[in-house]
This record gives structure tokens, sequence and C-alpha cells, in this order.
């Protein structure tokens, strides 16, 4: 039998010698830990410091709702007004996932299939003017490869762009026959790509917003009011319209130009596709419906099915989906962007419930993807997963 090279006691006193030193590993771990987040939350104020923003409101949420949030700057910087939970935020191009949304309640109750002629649910003859022979569906406008132009406000033709006082932008309803059908008063060619619908993705605010008019055609009510009706109120969003009208004009944070110079509330002809104004929590509790297949506190606005279409790629080149946008490690989102003043950004990663939301009051895209605002809390994300 063969004898050990070391003696009992030794192989005790080593065994306690590990404990000792997992135990202080495990110690020193938490501490970093604990190091790490302090960094965190003193490099996230260093960046709004340096990055000269008005404000910044970010959370992390998961199934049991925000975890964590942080608040700095102001709503009103001459005012002095810092913002705070309850601060309210244009949340831009974020908007069209509200969209997608009310198409996907539509559908549900079969009044329009993703894949028919559009021109089957509008009065109107709707057509690319170069290819008048195929037809354009609401997924090729879900997944912008309708044709339809985005363009910017650099790109403004016969009055498209021309500013509301808030709340008076027209309904899709009224200018999308005059600005995107040859025989509208206003037609201009330059609102179409010369590409064959179906067959090329080129980003189309104009195209979302002829999906927002689908669902005015559908519903019979406009599109602000179908989305407070049927998005807004089941989900408890209580601080969240496109309608100025709707919340206290005093706890909106007001936009900032890249100088400093603060807008006033306005209104424009695209407003369904980035005109919704929103808190860090009401846009949580629409996110957790995403997250939980189309329930949040008990309420279903969508069905699991319509979920799991929403997120399904559509074109692995870009990772789009219906509006929706799908990022590597099983990440999904959206952001929004105003030149006058804002950037926002909303992420949910369905596998492990969890999402962050980052709110700013000025166009700087460092709380987008490739952002160090966004690097920031995407990694401290995993702080709470379960």
């Amino acid at each position: 039998m063969p004898v050990s090279k070391y003696p009992l006691v030794m192989k005790s006193e080593c065994r306690v010698y590990i404990a000792i030193t997992l135990s202080a590993c495990i110690i020193l771990a938490g501490c970093q830990k604990e190091a790490i987040r302090i960094d965190i939350d003193a490099k996230l104020e260093q960046l709004y410091i340096t990055g000269n923003l008005p404000s910044l409101s970010t959370c992390i949420f998961n199934e049991d709702g925000i975890q964590w949030q942080r608040h700095l700057g102001y709503a009103d910087q001459e005012k002095r007004i810092e913002v705070d939970g309850e601060t309210m935020y244009h949340i831009g191009s974020i908007s069209k996932l509200f969209i997608v949304t009310a198409i996907m309640q539509l559908e549900e109750q079969g009044l329009l299939h993703l894949d028919e002629d559009i021109n089957n649910y509008l009065p109107i003859l709707f057509r690319h003017p170069q290819f008048p022979d195929i037809p354009i569906t609401a997924r090729m406008l879900l997944t912008h490869t309708s044709g339809l132009s985005k363009p910017g406000m650099f790109n403004s033709q016969n009055g498209m762009w021309n500013p509301f006082e808030a709340d008076m932008g027209p309904p899709p309803s009224e200018w999308v026959p005059q600005y995107l059908i040859t025989n509208g008063g206003n037609f201009d060619s330059h609102l179409w790509q010369l590409t064959e619908p179906g067959t090329f993705e080129n980003y189309s605010n104009i195209g979302t917003c002829v999906a927002a008019y689908i669902v005015e055609e559908l519903s019979g009510q406009d599109f602000r009011t179908y989305c407070k009706e049927h998005i807004f109120i089941p989900l408890n969003m209580h601080s969240t319209s496109y309608n100025y009208a709707d919340l206290d004009r005093d706890g909106i944070a007001l936009l900032y130009d890249k100088q400093g110079k603060a807008s006033t509330h306005f209104d424009n002809r695209v407003y369904a596709a980035g005109g919704i104004k929103s808190t860090l929590e009401d846009l949580s509790y629409f996110a957790l419906c995403y997250l939980n297949d189309g329930t949040y506190d008990g309420t279903r606005i969508i069905h699991e099915a319509s979920v799991r279409s929403a997120l399904e790629i559509q074109n692995m080149a870009s990772g789009k989906c219906l509006l929706w946008n799908e990022y590597l490690g099983g990440w999904y989102g959206h952001t929004g962007g105003l030149e006058l003043g804002t950037a926002t950004t909303l992420f949910i990663h369905p596998d492990t419930k969890i999402g962050f939301i980052i709110f700013t009051n000025t166009h700087d895209g460092i709380v987008n993807p490739g952002g160090e605002i966004f690097w920031l809390i995407k990694n401290k994300t995993s702080e709470y997963l379960k």
C-alpha cells in the first residue's frame, strides 16, 4: 500500500490554507465588484460633464421593474429645474416601436396582413412612382424597404418639414396623399428612392408614417388617440403621449442644440415616427411588455406570437426586425434623436429579461450604440441578472 508523500497533518493544514485563500479571493472579488460599481457611477458623471450634456437620465430594469437609475443635470437650465424620475423626455424614433405594436394589434384582429398590398386598406392608390406594378406591403414599411426615403431636415421639399405649433401637426391621413401620391398637390419625387419596393433597406421616417396612416384607416381613430387608448392607458403609461396637452409641459425636458439654445415645444408632419414624450418608468413598462411576451402587470396588449414576429430578423445583414433592431449578444432595441435636442436609447435582452434606457436632451451619440455612456450602462446590466 503506497504511503502518502505528505503527513496527514500537512493535508489538513493545506485544506485550511486553501479555504482561507478561497475566502480571501471571494472577499476580494466582492470588493472589486463594489469598486467597479463605484467607478461606473463616477465615470457616468464624468462623461455627463465632459460631454456638456444639459441632462442625463438612465435606468436598468428586469422582470421586477427598475433596479437602478441615475439622473444628472437639468430639464430647464435657465430655471435650474433638475431632472428626476418624473421628467418626461422626447424619445425620438423609439416612437416607431409603438407603430409596429399598433400594426400587430390590428393584424391580430384580422384587419390586415403584413404581406398584403396596403392598397387593400387605404382609400388611395399607393404605389412607388417608378415601380407602379409592384405592391407595397406593411412588412416593407416596417423593414424600411418600401422605397420611401428618409429624408432629413436638410432635404426640405414643398414645406414637408415645416414646423407646427404644439399638437397641430396634421395626421398622416391628411398629408400622405398630398406629398407621396403623384397627383397630390405637394408631390415631390425626392421623397422616393429609385429602388424597387422590397429590395433595399433605407431608413425612412416617412415610410413608418404610412404604417401609422394604415392604423388610422383601419381603426377609425387618429394615430395619437389610437396609441393613447390601446397602448399608453392599458400599460399605465400616464406620463406618456404624443400630445403636449395630455402632459404637464413644465415636466418635459427642453430640447437643447449643440450651442446650448433651447427650443420651444413644436410639432411636425412625421410626429408618428418620433413625437412621443415619456418618462424612464413609463417606457420601461412598454419594454417589459415585450420582455413578458406581450403583457405587463397582468394586462396583455399583444399576443406572444406577435412579439416573436416583431423581433424576428428580416434582414440578416443589418439585423432589422419589424422596426426593432437585433444587435450582437441577443439584444434588441431602437434609438432616437432630434437635431433640435434629444438622443435616446432603449434596449432589451429577452433571454435574460433585462433592459436599459438612456435619455438626454441634446443630440449626442454618446448615449447610442458605440457611445461611451451606452457601453457603460450596457455593461452595468450584468449586476442585475437573476
